[in-house]
């Protein structure tokens, strides 16, 4: 299949497949198309990230995999760990969610209720499935303890509004954890932090999966924050996946232009200081209104006429070795010096 993403070699059987998933809205101005044809695996204990700008279909892939969007058009699709997520009846959907799959979302502060307690709500996850009160605040206060809450016994009883952003995005780790899922989505869970506390989120997602063993996808618009996180990458456009490897290939040996526009965005900490950050010119397409070819074909330094018009396969090209939608890949990978 041109468009699969395979899970890292020697992952056996894959915990998560989604295979040619399209999604699409009713709109006022028309069907905002906003992914197109995506498919990838998750394997057990895997750490995956997937990357791009605000409005690539990122959160909108990740929100279908829990039967968060109700209002969608979804073709393709969803199985966890063997079973159809879009045939399973709600009740199982309901049963999935927290207890197999769990969701950590990207702003905290509006994702906990401002009404209820820190513990009440870590709580609830156990408290639906019929554990008792008692034995669900002594989890509760444990996993507290492990995301890093100091204290834990004297701020169970607290409300997000006394929490700090790195300590309510602590909490919603350890809700999505408490249930102990086999894969946790985390959607931009370093967004409006600081750089010092993004990093000990990421620390702590990482810790967290190797201890408890299990499979993360990471969601994020920064390829610097999962550097030393993920396993493997994809990368998304647009609606689409654009390239997809493991995580060090993708930063010395990527072959698509938009992949290293993201990169060359990064700030350095050597050489020189620019006067000016580098940036990707252009704006991404309207998912109502995506281009023809190629949908990054009007931001490309390197479009041919062949990418305004036909829109390119995910496949690994002549001399590459990963998976990428550009019809200049080939030629990117045996010229990988003109991209860096």
């Amino acid at each position: 299949m041109d468009n699969a993403v395979p899970t890292r070699p020697g992952a056996g059987t894959a915990l998560l497949e989604v295979e040619d998933l399209s999604i699409s809205f009713p709109s006022p101005n028309g069907t905002v198309h906003a992914v197109n044809g995506v498919s990838f695996a998750v394997a057990p204990r895997e750490r995956m990230a997937i990357v791009g700008e605000s409005g690539s279909g990122k959160s909108v892939t990740a929100q279908a995999l829990l039967g968060l969007l109700p209002t969608a058009t979804i073709s393709g699709r969803i199985m966890f760990d063997g079973h159809d997520v879009q045939t399973m009846p709600a009740s199982d959907l309901r049963a999935l969610r927290g207890a197999e799959m769990s969701y950590v979302f990207q702003d905290p502060l509006s994702s906990l209720d401002p009404v209820r307690t820190i513990g009440d709500q870590v709580c609830q996850p156990l408290r639906i499935r019929g554990v008792s009160r008692k034995e669900a605040k002594a989890r509760a206060l444990d996993m507290l303890a492990a995301v890093g809450i100091p204290d834990p016994a004297r701020r169970y009883g607290d409300y997000p509004h006394q929490f700090s952003g790195g300590m309510r995005q602590r909490v919603m780790i350890a809700m999505a954890l408490i249930g102990e899922p086999r894969l946790v989505i985390a959607d931009e869970p370093t967004t409006a932090l600081d750089v010092r506390v993004a990093a000990k989120i990421v620390d702590l997602l990482y810790a967290l999966s190797e201890e408890r063993e299990v499979a993360v996808v990471f969601i994020t618009h920064d390829l610097g924050v999962v550097a030393g996180f993920a396993d493997r990458v994809m990368v998304m456009y647009a609606g689409r996946v654009m390239e997809a490897c493991a995580i060090d290939e993708l930063y010395y040996r990527s072959i698509h232009p938009y992949t290293l526009g993201l990169l060359q965005s990064l700030p350095r900490v050597t050489g020189p200081i620019p006067e000016q950050l580098s940036t990707i010119g252009g704006r991404p397409p309207s998912p109502s209104d995506l281009p023809s070819g190629c949908a990054f074909h009007p931001r490309c330094r390197y479009v041919r006429d062949v990418c305004r018009t036909d829109t390119p396969a995910l496949r690994i090209p002549p001399n590459g070795q990963h998976p990428s939608a550009c019809h200049v890949a080939g030629w990117l990978a045996e010229e990988p010096g003109v991209l860096r």
